[in-house]
């Protein structure tokens, strides 16, 4: 039983002033001139913090970035590429605040870091902004200056996935093609792109009817395709000629994930020590619980070819009459033990459904799918390790989030860590 503490104040810390302006969803709305609220938030103490911004009359989302006045060179750049492409970008010194600060706040279509890969999207949808308000375009996940990730759909077209990166795609379907030759069943890539001509912009065909977590299914098809997901997992893990190197990222020492957790962990720990001592100083306290326990499990277990981010929700299921699951999103696969992905899955859904561990559906089904595919299922001791490690990996989400009660989230979060290793 987790012992009754009280609720963790919310202490302004220097350095955090940007993202303490997203978070106040009334202040920000009050700011922009409309109610809204800001999420997925990427802070760098003392220089920024740069969010989506979610209308809340479900309108087209945008991009809102908190800067200092002394860190105002990238929202120069953001100014810059936005007048070139004659679009608007909204900025406005904040009054009152603890630090001089400004706020600047744009549609989607006006992203500073995604505007090359935008600009081959435009040759189809000039205005992308509008392309998504008449629902051509539908938003399925959002990263500001990073990534956006498309739904397109086209009378009398098949309907496709479209990302948006800041950065080019480099061989970007070089590990499904892989993966497809090793009898995996993954979503490959559209050739030429979907025909955008970017290598900022890849195309993909649509599958299903949603990932394994939220796909309209009866217990029982949700069961059956857990087990598939578990015997999917089970041929990654057993493909180890994608290890000789000719395969990255499964080739090399760099790709190995299977790394001391204090070499992992640890950064995370100084991150959130930026935003909540106390906090911090739990987390710290796990990661030494942690890396105790897994030098206690003896020699290094065997490192396979690893998903490196698996969840339900990296895993299509396809609809009545169709042909199965998919894989997808390998963008951090890499080298590992098998518990790795088997820990990372655990960990989604008790985040998701607040349970035990010994009482996941998806992870339960997962694992006899992975048993009768003849695999070796690690011990209790190395999923609970590798299940707690990818908790604390995600500790500081509820601070992301923007969630206005982040303190409480990210301690109910390492309360969750200390019951997993309580055992």
């Amino acid at each position: 039983m987790t012992a009754l503490r009280e609720s963790a104040p919310v202490e302004r810390t220097a350095g955090r002033e940007t993202a303490d302006l997203l978070v106040d969803a009334g202040r920000l709305s009050e700011l922009v001139g409309a109610p809204v609220r800001a999420t997925r938030l990427r802070h760098k103490p003392g220089l920024s913090t740069v969010g989506v911004l979610l209308p809340r009359d479900a309108a087209v989302p945008g991009w809102v970035q908190a800067t200092r006045a002394d860190h105002l060179d990238k929202l120069r750049n953001a100014l810059r590429r936005a007048a070139d492409r004659g679009q608007q970008v909204h900025v406005l010194r904040v009054p009152d605040a603890g630090a001089e600060l400004h706020l600047a706040h744009g549609d989607l279509g006006t992203d500073p870091r995604l505007q090359r890969g935008l600009d081959a999207l435009r040759t189809a949808y000039p205005c992308v902004r509008e392309a998504v308000a008449d629902g051509a375009l539908t938003v399925l996940r959002y990263n500001p200056t990073r990534r956006l990730v498309l739904r397109r759909q086209e009378p009398g077209q098949d309907p496709c996935v479209i990302r948006v990166t800041a950065h080019r795609q480099h061989a970007v379907g070089q590990v499904p093609a892989a993966l497809a030759d090793a009898g995996l069943p993954v979503v490959q890539p559209l050739p030429g792109r979907g025909g955008f001509p970017s290598r900022r912009v890849s195309a993909w065909p649509w599958y299903g009817t949603g990932h394994l977590g939220a796909a309209d299914l009866d217990p029982a098809d949700r069961l059956a395709a857990a087990r598939e997901t578990g015997a999917a997992l089970a041929r990654l893990h057993a493909a180890t000629h994608l290890l000789d190197g000719a395969h990255p990222p499964f080739g090399g020492a760099a790709a190995t994930v299977a790394d001391d957790p204090h070499a992992v962990l640890g950064p995370l720990v100084g991150d959130l020590a930026q935003l909540d001592r106390c906090a911090a100083d739990r987390m710290a306290d796990l990661v030494h619980r942690l890396a105790a326990r897994t030098g206690a499990m003896g020699p290094v277990p065997e490192l396979v070819p690893v998903h490196g981010d698996f969840s339900a929700d990296q895993v299509l299921v396809g609809g009545p009459g169709g042909d199965g699951i998919r894989l997808i999103d390998f963008d951090r696969a890499g080298v590992g033990p098998r518990a790795l992905d088997l820990g990372s899955f655990a960990a989604v859904e008790l985040l998701e459904k607040g349970a035990s561990l010994d009482d996941l559906p998806l992870t339960g089904g997962l694992l006899e799918g992975y048993r009768a595919a003849g695999a070796v299922v690690p011990t209790t001791e190395e999923l609970r390790v590798w299940t707690a490690r990818a908790l604390l990996a995600r500790v500081s989400e509820p601070f992301r989030a923007a969630d206005p009660d982040w303190v409480d989230g990210i301690h109910r979060r390492l309360d969750q860590v200390g019951e997993v290793l309580a055992r």
